[in-house]
């Protein structure tokens, strides 16, 4: 991986690369020239109509200078944002509302940025493997919790055969099913995760899937034979499945604000004075806030931090507190009013997340 000594010269020779194979020619209007935009009358650096820039430039290295300025700068309105997002996201959220808007980053704006730089970073970062290298498996523990699986899977195999003796319960034996499939490869991934010598480890969770797959012992069961067949075929390489998930949940990450919104408009369905608009203001904030800390996170994992209490700090206490902070100056809530609808809310985002990631599951192993 380059440095960013070494990041900083690539970028340099590019920009003078690309200045030589076309060299800056900037369109010059005059002092009382028509602006070319609009065609007011110029009569200094900027047109007076429509604010653009008397002097165009026309030029690969222009076009490159806009880019890093509109990443880094956002005309400075992103290192207004960004302090207020992470200390009082209330007040950032007011302000924006009620018209104080000139100085930040607009909330779809910020959320497309935070998107997009997620898609960069979880790209360019390893994260550790799905396996449990290194770590002491008592033999003894492994047997008892296969056996409980085993018992499971047993009991739950009574419940399906008593079930589709009547077709009016034919939903609950597809429901059931699934249930059936979990266990199985949890109990895979439990009885063959000894060690392999192969990788000197334990297996990776996606080669026990696979395999599982691949031999018979793993079926999927969802009640229709045609998504039966897609469902077996995406877990015999869940490493793909898990990189569509992945690519269609950058994608479809802007259905979190409409899954969230009718939370908010329940919670907030008697204050006259609130809108719509204020709570996708809300969300877009919300979110971006947290994609951005699951990106600090993605970071300390790459960067080999394992405190699991760190983690644990950081999607949990950190969310919440964050959100009641947002709601209690944001709408102008009292501590009371702020705490339930912070309890509530948090309660149904977990509900709205695991809709989300259902559903992109199932998109990644039917697509």
């Amino acid at each position: 991986m380059e440095s960013g000594l070494e990041a900083a010269g690539t970028l340099a020779t590019a920009a003078a690369a690309a200045n030589v194979i076309d060299p800056d020619e900037p369109i010059r209007q005059g002092h009382g020239e028509a602006c070319l935009n609009c065609g007011a009358t110029v009569t200094g650096a900027y047109c007076g109509g429509c604010g653009q820039k008397a002097h165009v430039h026309r030029s690969v290295l222009h076009a490159v200078e806009e880019f890093l300025h509109g990443i880094t700068h956002f005309d400075s309105k992103l290192w207004n944002t960004l302090p207020l997002l992470f200390v009082r996201p209330g007040k950032l959220t007011r302000d924006y509302v009620h018209g104080k808007r000139a100085r930040y980053v607009a909330p779809v704006a910020l959320f497309l940025l935070t998107i997009f730089s997620m898609f960069l970073l979880f790209g360019f970062l390893h994260l550790p493997d799905l396996n449990a290298e290194g770590v002491n498996v008592d033999p003894a523990k492994v047997k008892a919790a296969t056996a409980q699986i085993d018992s499971q899977i047993a009991e739950l195999d009574k419940q399906i055969a008593v079930a589709r003796a009547d077709p009016a319960q034919a939903d609950e034996v597809a429901g059931m099913n699934i249930a059936r499939t979990a266990l199985i490869t949890t109990r895979e991934t439990v009885a063959k995760g000894a060690l392999d010598p192969a990788k000197g480890g334990r297996r990776d969770v996606f080669d026990v899937i696979s395999a599982a797959t691949k031999s018979g012992e793993l079926k999927v069961e969802v009640g229709n034979e045609v998504l039966n067949v897609k469902a077996t075929d995406a877990l015999k390489n869940p490493d793909f499945v898990f990189y569509k998930m992945k690519q269609k949940g950058y994608k479809l990450s802007f259905l979190l604000v409409p899954l969230s919104l009718p939370w908010m408009i329940l919670l907030f369905a008697w204050k006259r004075n609130v809108k719509v608009y204020d709570h996708v203001v809300f969300l877009l904030y919300s979110i971006s806030f947290m994609s951005m800390l699951a990106m600090v996170a993605v970071a300390m994992a790459s960067a080999g931090v394992t405190s699991s209490a760190l983690y644990s700090t950081m999607f949990t206490v950190i969310p919440v507190l964050h959100m009641f902070a947002q709601l209690k100056e944001g709408y102008a809530l009292g501590w009371f009013s702020a705490a339930w609808r912070t309890l509530a809310l948090s309660s149904l985002a977990v509900v709205t997340l695991a809709v989300y990631f259902s559903g992109i599951l199932l998109l990644g192993l039917l697509d």
